[in-house]
């Protein structure tokens, strides 16, 4: 009978735990505690859209990844350098239409404009919203995604936590002409009559070198990393395109070809970037800038940081790092990220 009685209480006891362990594991808005992996379509203004959502634990902050390009999925770069960040943050890497996946699933997408590309990711930050019960999330906008990243948050800032500008464009035409200048400069000391030829063609939007903004864009971009001056180190250009080529799903996709569609189709929208009215951000901005980023350079995102007002604001350096500081230096990035989102 003892015997009985003590297996009785045994195993209430156990059962006692087990159900103090399963509530432990739900949060008082009812959020079970799980890993976060999903490799979803989302309809997002009326169009499937990819998103690849990753983190060790649901109840973990969640941020929302714009990528560059335009038409430059970061999701393969993402797992590749910055699969760190998913310990302490739900990450959520969006390809928006005309790019990576979602542009797999449809190449012909109808809407195709900035415009749209923030109403889509302001209907996707209320999912995200919604799925893991926060009240705000963290943003992250990398080079073209910093476009639509300022728009959000100066049309959302309730919607958002924090904002992270990654070689944030501020005033595209004044870093167009900044970034020509250090190729001029660096061709005279290397005496490069071949480069300062080409510069002075860009210059004078010479049709026979380049007919559009966009080819124009393009060729400087071209000549800037003949100079080092968007990778600033050699080894990095070589893992970028090792991530990119790393990934089953992600081994048959043409990089340029997205590219020049998304901004074939976002035509002079893009060269209309110009954020330098804004003096005053309700929520907190970082701005993560390289140290040897040409292509957007730093100087314009320093006297756009040195006018703001905002509830918080600080600019990060990246000192081994040109245009692409989160696979430049993927450790420092993912430290920068983390600390700024659990302190």
């Amino acid at each position: 009978m003892q015997k009985a009685i003590y297996f009785f209480l045994l195993t209430s006891l156990i059962a006692c735990q087990n159900n103090q362990s399963s509530n432990k594991a739900i949060d008082e808005s009812g959020l079970k505690d799980t890993t976060v992996n999903e490799k979803v379509l989302i309809k997002l203004g009326g169009q499937d859209q990819y998103v690849e959502m990753t983190g060790s634990s649901s109840k973990d902050p969640v941020l929302l990844f714009l990528h560059g390009g335009p038409g430059w999925p970061q999701t393969p770069h993402l797992r590749y350098f910055n699969s760190d960040l998913t310990k302490s943050i739900v990450l959520i890497a969006w390809e928006q239409p005309g790019c990576g996946k979602s542009y797999m699933a449809d190449s012909t997408p109808q809407n195709l404009s900035v415009e749209q590309l923030v109403n889509d990711a302001h209907e996707l930050t209320q999912i995200l919203k919604k799925k893991f019960h926060k009240e705000k999330i963290y943003l992250a906008g990398f080079s073209w995604g910093s476009v639509l990243g300022m728009h959000l948050i100066t049309r959302y800032p309730e919607d958002y936590m924090a904002y992270f500008g990654i070689s944030q464009i501020i005033d595209i035409n004044r870093s167009i002409t900044l970034s020509r200048e250090w190729i001029k400069q660096q061709a005279e000391i290397k005496k490069d009559k071949k480069m300062l030829n080409l510069v002075k063609r860009l210059e004078s939007k010479d049709t026979t070198l380049c007919k559009t903004p966009l080819d124009c864009f393009y060729k400087k971009y071209e000549l800037l990393t003949q100079y080092g001056g968007a990778i600033y180190k050699k080894e990095s250009e070589a893992k970028i395109k090792i991530a990119e080529t790393k990934y089953e799903d992600y081994k048959n996709y043409d990089w340029l070809k997205g590219f020049l569609y998304s901004a074939s189709r976002l035509g002079n929208a893009i060269f209309e970037t110009n954020f330098t009215n804004i003096t005053q951000l309700k929520v907190p901005v970082y701005f993560f800038v390289g140290r040897h980023d040409w292509s957007l350079p730093a100087i314009v995102t320093e006297d756009f940081f040195n006018k703001l007002s905002a509830p918080k604001k600080e600019l990060i350096w990246f000192e081994q790092s040109g245009h692409e500081c989160l696979e430049e230096e993927p450790a420092n990035f993912n430290n920068a990220i983390i600390d700024r989102v659990k302190n």
